[in-house]
């Protein structure tokens, strides 16, 4: 493979057939592990940046596979972790995850477990359940609730940490073992 890449060094036109071959692959592989079209589309875009820059050495490059999908494995990993820091960037996964969520539920037929979920949120004390439905229902974010309640976001995250543990022991107590009880919270995150 990579004799066959060894003239993508030198011009735009070889370079090209290197984006062609690659682009698609790239895409789909960061899109199955991030489960994120946006991160699919911020690292490849990043990974052909970097190949460009470094097109004059991938002479040098012999399993022309492995290299691009390690760096772009890396990349997502790095864009990964700053999203972590980075609120505006979580919100879009948060906003993302509840849509995969949603669609989880759909696909297990799982009425029962969304209304056994609700019932839970009735019981829960009146701040962590308006904050639970503000983050669910609304979308918002800590920082986004903290304005409209007037809480700090440390408030915020300590009524929503509690708000899921209430309802993961309410799942418990009502039949749900431990461990899928774990999974269903995991999924309300």
């Amino acid at each position: 493979m990579a004799g066959s890449h060894q003239n993508f060094l030198y011009d735009e036109n070889s370079f090209k057939d290197l984006f062609e071959t690659y682009f698609e692959r790239v895409y789909d592989y960061i899109s199955a592990i991030s489960r994120s079209d946006y991160i699919a589309e911020e690292v490849t875009q990043e990974l052909f940046i970097i190949l460009w820059r470094k097109r004059d050495d991938l002479h040098a490059v012999r399993q022309m596979d492995q290299y691009i999908f390690r760096i772009a494995r890396n990349l997502a990993i790095t864009l990964l972790k700053k999203a972590a820091m980075d609120s505006k960037l979580a919100t879009q996964f948060y906003r993302q995850s509840l849509k995969q969520t949603n669609e989880v539920l759909e696909r297990l037929g799982q009425q029962a477990v969304a209304d056994l979920i609700h019932k839970a949120v009735n019981t829960l004390p009146p701040q962590p359940r308006k904050i639970y439905l503000l983050s669910r229902a609304e979308h918002m974010n800590f920082d986004e609730i903290a304005e409209v309640t007037g809480l700090s976001r440390n408030t915020v995250k300590n009524h929503l940490q509690k708000a899921l543990r209430d309802i993961r022991e309410y799942l418990i107590q009502n039949g749900y073992q431990p461990v899928l009880a774990a999974v269903l919270l995991k999924m309300l995150k």
